[in-house]
């Protein structure tokens, strides 16, 4: 026999879940019998007192004086017997509780088995329907007068696939859900739950303490747009971290802060302040940062939020306190991942589906379950919210055009159906990306197809769109531009984005745009120069495109008060781009930062070497030339005296024409080498020295921020005595050597950061004089910047000095 021969049967997991049962069960007999043993030597090595008494009582009387130091001896050697039984029974429950975790284990493994088995039963017959599909399709490939119901077959082909996909996902998520002994390591994505506090949310305890009474009176306290306010904090996780940037957008969206300018940064600070004082959140302070930017809330004031919400229809949860996707009960949805198995009767609809794809019954009971199926827009819309009951479903559609809020809270995939996304005519806040104000690996959020966003054309009530994060849009579609509300678009880190509508212009109400890190964003619309009300810009990039939109078309823009720039091109100047910046009306923060798209180093070290090359063989060229005139006259040295006059002359006449075409030739072609290097330091020559004329768009400057600047001088135009109302002042990275300081002006700067500067030169008492002001100085990696009294963290502060 083979060596194959001799090997065992594979084990079926029937055989796998039977051995596994079995030693449980006589790990489970062990565990009985040791703690019987451990109880009966227990009791056996306890003595009673009456025996203790017995034999202290056994001495003669004449004893008697000495029986008290007889009975303290008893005594001592009693307690020390107890001591020793109970080390003992210590040593012997140690292997009971180490039994008792493996079988926990066992019992984990068993279920896995068991759910296994499971879903192989389950998906026997939608196997049976893919097959007989493949069937179908082969067949109908074979015959000609069928061609055309191939296309019909693939359909149903795809429909089916997609249906036992689904299946397999379900049957995994319940049996990860339902497992008690994979539930202690179980952690939903970007939340960080495993490990919180247990859930107080509708505990009759919890809501009867004083706790409870105390966040109670707190919430009363407030006024009804405060109470909104602080009821946002109540859908996201324990300890959850929520941006301030992300709150400013989500209160505007829902109008709960007014939106005119420093008023809403206003409103925003005030309420904020508020639920810090009354410590109902919490700021989250991070190294280096004078102001918080993120705050958080306890589980504690979390479990009050979640009943207050509830109480007030804000949004919906489930009875661990999780919001859910029903929105039939209010007018506000989250989209969470799924965590719980699918809807019983979602289930066995799908697999009647498949059950009945090839089976034979009568006309009139299929036409009866003809009638009872979903379409497909409504499966689409169930497998997104997964309602409990179809009647949940049927009410959700019907009253999809009232949700107000959508909120992607942990969806990966956040693909809407086509004809319920073009429903939902009252939406007023729709955030479909990323909110997560994580420092490790974001969440990664993907459209499939976005055919869906063609939908917007119907929002004619939407504030608030946010996509960041989300990969797989190219381009946004035209629709985009008929939302005549919307107030912020925020497309941050949409890095397939590649361009914008050529119409975005007709968003007039537009104030917040954000294009951050949209890296292959190859084209920006003039148009944006028609967003009248814009105060926010952040991302917008200068390139060389043609038709493109400029600093210049974007100075148009009289309510601009942020602006941020990323330069991707080398014939962008910094001294030009002063005239462009000091037309701006309301400009008061400004960042330009530099990509390796705008470093002119390498376009100029490639023309200083082709002008090399070009010289030299010019040289070759002209000496080559001059040789050969020399020698033709020294020929004709014989001949007469007039004759050597003139040929002499002709020479000379030859030897300077040589010359003549030899420096047009050289200066030809060192001249196309060098062009664009000759003409870009002409410029700078030109421009050094020169400050432009009108300077009001750059004197109400706050603050400033230049990031990886290519040259070793700094802008014509940042000299102290134009910027008087500076206050903050940002340098990292570059080439940049030092600041202008003319006839000892001294600059209004509090706040310092200086990062990254190899070639920045500067001493602590030069930068006290240059900057009497100063509070705050960061001071990273700079070497040249000398005898600064910073902390490890390279941070001075004026007032912990003082202290």
């Amino acid at each position: 026999m083979s060596s194959t021969d001799d090997k065992p049967p594979p084990l079926s997991i029937q055989d796998i879940n039977n051995i596994i049962t079995n030693l449980k069960n006589l790990l489970t007999s062990d565990c009985a019998e040791a703690e019987i043993t451990v109880a009966t030597n227990t009791a056996a090595n306890s003595p009673t007192g009456n025996e203790q008494d017995g034999s202290n009582r056994t001495g003669n009387e004449q004893d008697g004086s000495n029986r008290t130091g007889n009975e303290q001896d008893g005594t001592n050697k009693q307690d020390g017997d107890a001591n020793q039984a109970q080390e003992t029974n210590d040593k012997k429950k140690e292997p009971l509780y180490e039994l008792g975790k493996l079988c926990k284990e066992l019992d984990y493994m068993i279920r896995s088995f068991q759910n296994l088995e499971n879903l192989k039963n389950s998906l026997t017959e939608p196997f049976k329907t893919l097959e007989a599909n493949v069937n179908d399709i082969v067949s109908d490939l074979e015959k000609d007068e069928l061609r055309k119901q191939v296309q019909h077959n693939l359909r149903v082909f795809r429909n089916n696939i997609t249906r036992v996909k689904i299946l397999i996902l379900l049957q995994l998520q319940a049996a990860s859900i339902n497992s008690d002994g994979n539930r202690a390591l179980q952690t939903t994505f970007a939340t960080g739950e495993a490990g919180d506090l247990p859930y107080l949310y509708r505990q009759p305890i919890f809501e009867n303490s004083y706790y409870f009474k105390e966040i109670e009176e707190k919430y009363e306290s407030l006024d009804d747009r405060q109470k909104l306010c602080l009821l946002c904090f109540s859908i996201f996780p324990e300890n959850a971290e929520i941006k301030k940037r992300f709150l400013r957008f989500w209160w505007v969206g829902e109008n709960l802060i007014p939106q005119n300018g420093n008023d809403e940064m206003g409103d925003l600070n005030d309420t904020l302040t508020t639920f810090v004082k009354k410590r109902l959140i919490e700021p989250v302070l991070k190294k280096n940062r004078l102001q918080p930017r993120s705050y958080k809330v306890t589980p504690i004031v979390r479990s009050c939020l979640i009943h207050f919400a509830k109480k007030a229809r804000f949004f919906d949860y489930d009875p661990d306190g999780k919001p859910i996707m029903d929105f039939s009960s209010c007018n506000k949805a989250c989209m969470v991942k799924s965590e719980r198995a699918t809807a019983s009767w979602f289930a066995d609809y799908l697999k009647g589906n498949d059950k009945d794809g090839n089976s034979e019954k009568p006309k009139e009971q299929q036409q009866h379950q003809e009638q009872g199926k979903l379409s497909a827009d409504l499966v689409k819309l169930q497998m997104l919210f997964n309602f409990l009951n179809k009647e949940k479903l049927i009410s959700a559609s019907q009253q999809i055009d009232k949700l107000q809020t959508l909120f992607n809270l942990s969806k990966q995939f956040p693909d809407l159906p086509t004809e319920w996304f073009s429903k939902m005519t009252g939406i007023k806040v729709l955030y479909l990306g990323r909110w997560e104000a994580t420092a490790g690996q974001a969440r990664h959020i993907e459209v499939e197809d976005i055919e869906f966003l063609k939908g917007f054309k119907n929002m004619k009530n939407l504030r608030l769109l946010s996509l960041q994060g989300i990969s797989g849009i190219p381009k946004l579609p035209t629709t985009l531009c008929k939302l005549e509300n919307l107030r912020i678009l925020d497309l941050r880190a949409c890095h397939d984005l590649e361009k914008l509508p050529e119409r975005i212009g007709s968003l007039k109400k537009l104030t917040y745009l954000d294009l951050s890190e949209c890296y292959l964003l190859d084209y920006i619309p003039q148009q944006l120069n028609k967003l009248s009300e814009l105060q926010v810009l952040k991302g917008f990039v200068i390139l060389d495109a043609k038709n493109s939109c400029t600093l210049d078309d974007l100075s148009e823009l009289s309510s601009l008060r942020k602006l941020s720039v990323n330069v991707n091109t080398t014939k962008f100047n910094i001294d030009e781009a002063g005239d462009a910046l000091a037309k701006f009306q309301k400009l008061e923060k400004l960042r330009i930062a530099w990509g390796w798209g705008g470093m002119p180093g390498k376009e100029d070290s490639t023309l200083d070497s082709s002008s090399e090359q070009q010289q030299s063989k010019t040289k070759k060229k002209q000496a080559s030339s001059i040789s050969s005139a020399a020698a033709k006259a020294s020929t004709d040295k014989v001949n007469k005296g007039e004759e050597k006059g003139n040929r002499e002359r002709s020479a000379v006449a030859a030897a300077g024409e040589a010359n003549s075409k030899t420096a047009k030739l050289g200066g030809g072609l060192r001249g196309t080498a060098n062009i664009a290097l000759m003409a870009k330091k002409w410029r700078r020559l030109s421009m050094k020295g020169r400050e432009p004329q009108n300077l009001e768009g750059l004197e109400r400057l706050v603050k400033l921020d230049l990031q990886c600047f290519p040259r070793s001088e700094p802008p014509t135009w940042l000299v102290p005595r134009k910027m008087k109302k500076l206050t903050n002042l940002s340098i990292r990275g570059g080439r940049l050597g030092y600041l202008n300081h003319k006839d000892g002006q001294k600059w209004n700067v509090d706040t310092l950061r200086l990062k990254f500067l190899v070639n920045f030169k500067m001493n602590w008492k030069e930068m006290q004089q240059r900057f009497p002001n100063l509070k705050y100085l960061e001071n990273l990696r700079c070497p040249r910047i000398t005898f600064c009294p910073c902390d490890a963290n390279g941070v001075w502060q004026k007032f912990v000095q003082s202290k």
